[in-house]
């Protein structure tokens, strides 16, 4: 038994309401069915869902916001129209506009009516039961998923009703309104669902054909992962891999759920499978993630590596700021601080004095202008390992990086080097590490900053 959630650019239009038909009647184990709102028919065109959230800004500023409803009234009919569909949308449109010109609507209920039209429509077209998200996902009073009353009311609906579809990125809160959830809201419903019913996996349909190797508007068509496990993912996303929001992935984790990304407008294409087991990796590389513009503050002090709950006391100096720490490297009588510059930008100069006064640190180097790279491994066979290959693959290139710090295991390698030289690193590490012919890759692209 599978639960896919389909995104919202594979429900942009009626054309790809046909390719989601095709991929669920496929496969009759996809049976419950997770739908964002229709999305971007072209790069010009708007998501439904952030129409609906300019209409509700538009009422609160008394601004007229007809001009955007009779769009998406448009988009909606259109697709009833052109699938042939008997489903009187036209009702639905009119009791929700009627709501927005006499009372004053929630954000979450207006915003919801994107997934829970979409999720009509495909119901009828595919001939599987509409379920709405407020009968299934149930909030408490603290905000988070009341997961026994969730996972009772689906599994009796499942049973009594068969194969469903269900709108994602909301629930009811305890008073049984709707309530939207954060970022990635249709990927933690579907993620939630597979969890409760126990699933045997969670497939997120999307328009890629799974996780890349490296950023493609610097690696030019880089590597899919085929396959990646959980502590993998992790060290991607928390350098700015795009990836699944981490509230979608812990649900099917605990679960021991595998997830499979696949791409609507490619159905046939592996994929990348996301799960618990570690798969031995060509060249023992997984992937490269990084970002840009870090502040790197070097804080010196004789004896420090003496000092008991030295690092304890430098780092609260930092969380009394509100700032927040990327990465600690460390050695005898000094230890780094990296954190983000746009952060710290504010603050540098009374941080700076707090450790001196308070810490007793006798120098502080700042570094400016600082990229990090995240050179992700898996399990491998080879002699030489990630951290070898890495510190060749430098030296080739001339680079001096002032950070160099490997995890456990082997897992990740942190590169700290100049924000100009972020790029050129990115795509020598891929090219010697995946041995990717040079003549294939770009330059000049944007960087993942």
């Amino acid at each position: 038994m599978k639960v896919a959630k389909f995104g919202g650019s594979s429900m942009a239009h009626e054309e790809q309401f046909k390719k989601v038909k095709s991929i669920i009647l496929a496969a009759p184990e996809r049976s419950v069915i997770v739908v964002s709102a229709l999305g971007k028919r072209t790069k010009e065109d708007d998501k439904v869902t952030d129409l609906l959230y300019l209409i509700h800004a538009y009422l609160h500023h008394g601004v007229d916001w007809t001009p955007l409803w009779e769009r998406i009234c448009e988009r909606f009919i259109q697709v009833r129209d052109v699938l042939s569909l008997t489903f009187p949308i036209e009702d639905e449109l009119l009791e929700i506009q009627k709501k927005l010109q006499r009372e004053k609507v929630s954000q979450d209920f207006l915003v919801s009516r994107g997934e829970y039209l979409t999720a009509k429509l495909l119901a009828e077209y595919v001939g599987y039961t509409f379920i709405d998200a407020k009968e299934l996902i149930f909030f408490d009073y603290t905000g988070e998923i009341d997961e026994e009353r969730t996972k009772q009311a689906i599994i009796t609906i499942y049973q009594e009703k068969g194969p469903l579809v269900v709108p994602g990125f909301y629930g009811a809160n305890p008073v049984g309104k709707e309530k939207l959830m954060g970022r990635g809201g249709s990927d933690i419903t579907g993620a939630i669902l597979a969890k409760l019913l126990n699933a045997d996996c969670y497939e997120n349909w999307t328009d890629v054909s799974g996780i890349m190797m490296a950023d493609p508007r610097i690696i030019d068509t880089p590597k899919i992962i085929k396959e990646i496990s959980f502590r993998e993912l992790r060290e991607m996303a928390y350098m700015g891999a795009n990836v699944l929001h981490e509230s979608a992935i812990f649900p099917v984790q605990e679960a021991g759920i595998p997830i499979q990304i696949k791409n609507t407008n490619d159905p046939e294409a592996q994929g990348t499978r996301i799960s618990s087991k570690e798969v031995e990796k060509e060249n023992g590389l997984t992937g490269i993630a990084g970002k840009k513009d870090f502040l790197s503050l070097t804080l010196f002090k004789r004896h420090m590596s003496d000092e008991i709950g030295f690092i304890w006391k430098a780092m609260s100096v930092f969380a009394n700021h509100g700032i927040s720490i990327e990465h600690i490297p460390s050695g005898i009588d000094n230890i780094g601080v990296v954190v983000s510059a746009e952060a710290i930008a504010d603050q540098l100069f009374l941080i700076t004095k707090e450790l001196k006064e308070n810490l007793g640190v006798e120098e502080v180097e700042i570094i400016e202008n600082l990229a990090l790279i995240s050179v992700v491994g898996g399990p491998h066979k080879e002699l030489i390992g990630l951290s070898g290959k890495v510190l060749s693959i430098l030296n080739q290139l001339e680079i001096r990086t002032s950070i160099l710090s490997q995890g456990a295991q082997e897992l990740n390698l942190i590169i700290g080097v100049k924000n100009e030289e972020y790029e050129t690193v990115v795509k020598g590490l891929y090219e010697g590490m995946v041995n990717v012919d040079v003549s294939k890759t770009s330059h000049g692209v944007t960087s993942n900053s």
